[in-house]
């Protein structure tokens, strides 16, 4: 069966917190597949084969069937055990806080298992809508207060705005700013800053801004070449060529790496 992903965008009613819903299902290549971090948390359910973790000892866990994954800081390496079936609500960058009301630092390079039941669809349309149906149920139970400040603060940096503009903007001392990116971002404001300048090297890939390796490190902001194969270890842990040379499968998906 060959594997399959694709994205479709939230509800209205979901539209403040979550950036889109996606699904992957079928056969995974059988290497490792290395997620690199985006800035988002997600919410994850299985209903194939839950994936095998690798641990740092270098052994490896099988998923829980439904888990919170938190804000990633250094790839992670995953394994397809089976055919793969995965639903996946990727939050906002300050939009998981309204779901989990818990500090969000707490679960950042961590997925925690979460006691939530009634995913039982057999179709897709009826996943999606399950899935749905219970984080806009959860948002309406915590009822959280928004975060405004925080909430501009991402959007200037994905602008490309200095930690030290964030500050002024806020009238927040860095350290302030800081403890409040770590409750409802899960990260601080400069490591989501070099999240967000990773990320948009495989957008301009997507988007056709750049052919190359060096074009795509230029359109998003890096000075060269060599200070983004940096963040590729950092982030992946490889180099870009190493990446783009395993098989397709969920990583290369996630990080909207073209075909």
């Amino acid at each position: 069966m060959t594997a399959r992903y694709a994205e479709f965008a939230p509800r209205p009613d979901l539209a403040a917190h979550v950036a889109c819903v996606w699904v992957f299902e079928g056969e995974d290549a059988d290497e490792d597949q290395r997620i690199a971090p985006d800035g988002r948390c997600e919410l994850i359910v299985h209903y194939g084969r839950p994936y095998l973790e690798r641990t740092a000892a270098g052994d490896y866990v099988r998923q829980p069937r439904v888990l919170f994954a938190g804000q990633l800081t250094r790839p992670l390496h995953i394994r397809a055990d089976g055919a793969a079936g995965v639903v996946g609500v990727r939050f906002t960058e300050a939009g998981a806080y309204a779901y989990l009301r818990r500090p969000l630092d707490a679960f950042t390079d961590r997925r925690a298992p979460l006691d939530v039941g009634g995913f039982s669809a057999v179709d897709e349309a009826a996943r999606l809508t399950q899935v749905q149906d219970h984080v806009v149920a959860e948002i309406a139970r915590l009822a959280v207060a928004s975060d405004p400040s925080v909430e501009r603060c991402v959007a200037d940096l994905e602008a490309g705005a200095s930690v030290e503009a964030l500050c002024r903007q806020t009238g927040l001392s860095p350290r302030a700013l800081q403890r409040r990116f770590a409750t409802r971002v899960g990260v601080s404001p400069r490591m989501l800053a070099s999240i967000l300048r990773f990320r948009r090297v495989f957008e301009a890939l997507r988007e056709a801004d750049a052919e190359t390796w060096t074009e795509a490190a230029q359109a998003a902001g890096y000075f060269d070449h060599p200070q983004m194969a940096r963040d590729f270890r950092r982030f992946v842990g490889c180099t870009p060529s190493q990446f783009v040379a395993v098989e397709r499968g969920l990583s290369s998906s996630l990080a909207d790496l073209p075909a």
